[in-house]
């Protein structure tokens, strides 16, 4: 996604000159064709993403839109509280593009995978969270990111799978991947693509559900996400995030205000050190994310809710 990002960048800034792009210690290589093409709107600093957040503040305050790239991990741990003061609370048009977004860098351990990105996003006032899953996706969000009143969180996966037949996601709205019945999985960036994957062992399983995407988390498609739960005897819900505070939260939190119960199983991520480093797909199996891992943990959570619930 890194890729189709630069590229969008580009694209985009020579129709628009109030886009600046901003980086953190990344090689200038990587950022090498947006720099010719626009010296004066393109900036590399150094490991800094405090002070990152602030001059991005300042920029938009001048009325710039600036992007700021950096890995998803350090932009949002480390400038927390730059993100919710200079840019949170003040309603700011700053883009933070994170990239490696939760497993992707996981073979350098806890201190680079960002699976609490969101649950600490989510306390930053008037943040948007955009969590495309594939790069075609990215492309038709990135436009909308442009006129985004606000400050907005864009989170860059690895690993990516391209998929032409099935619809893209919309700013605020949900998209259905796939239509069923009785189960209902929930899912976002990676884990929407993962799902395609093991559709034929659900069958197998004798599951036929629907599968509702959201690309992204903030503005939340509620409305959606209550009429189909209302249709499903079962939820299950699937992010490359930790088990509290990202997407699975957000759905339990929704329908309980709707007063809609349904046996909800969340499968996602959790702090355990000895599943900490590893290729992405290795620790996304380790997690039950990817491939018969991941049917399987689908299948119990079905089968038997609270026994998945529980463990």
């Amino acid at each position: 996604m890194r890729q189709t990002f630069r590229k969008l960048i580009q694209k985009l800034a020579k129709h628009d000159s109030r886009i600046v792009l901003i980086g953190c210690d990344q090689t200038n290589n990587a950022m090498s064709e947006f720099k010719a093409a626009f010296p004066t709107r393109f900036f590399m600093e150094g490991i800094a993403e405090q002070y990152v957040v602030g001059m991005a503040a300042g920029l938009a305050t001048g009325g710039l839109i600036p992007y700021v790239h950096s890995i998803a991990t350090f932009i949002t741990r480390r400038a927390f509280e730059q993100l919710f003061i200079d840019i949170g609370l003040q309603r700011l048009r700053v883009r933070i593009v994170g990239s490696g977004g939760g497993l992707a860098y996981s073979e350098l351990g806890p201190t680079h995978t960002a699976l609490e990105d969101v649950a600490l996003l989510r306390q930053v006032p008037n943040m948007g969270i955009c969590i495309p899953r594939s790069s075609r996706e990215l492309e038709h969000l990135m436009v909308s990111t442009l006129e985004w009143d606000g400050p907005l969180y864009i989170r860059l996966s690895s690993d990516v799978r391209e998929d032409d037949r099935c619809p893209i996601g919309e700013m605020g709205r949900a998209c259905f991947l796939r239509h069923g019945k009785g189960a209902l999985i929930l899912s976002t960036g990676l884990m929407s693509s993962a799902i395609s994957d093991i559709e034929e062992l659900l069958l197998q399983g004798a599951l036929d559900p629907e599968v509702l995407h959201f690309a992204t988390l903030r503005p939340f498609d509620s409305a959606t996400l209550c009429e189909a739960a209302r249709r499903a005897d079962q939820i299950v819900v699937l992010e490359e995030h930790d088990r509290d505070g990202g997407l699975g939260s957000m759905v339990i939190e929704t329908l309980a205000d709707a007063k809609i119960l349904r046996p909800t199983t969340r499968i996602g991520t959790r702090f355990e050190p000895a599943l900490s480093y590893g290729s992405q797909l290795e620790i996304g199996a380790n997690f039950g994310l990817h491939g018969p891992a991941l049917a399987q943990a689908v299948l119990a959570a079905c089968v038997h809710p609270q026994r998945a619930a529980s463990r």
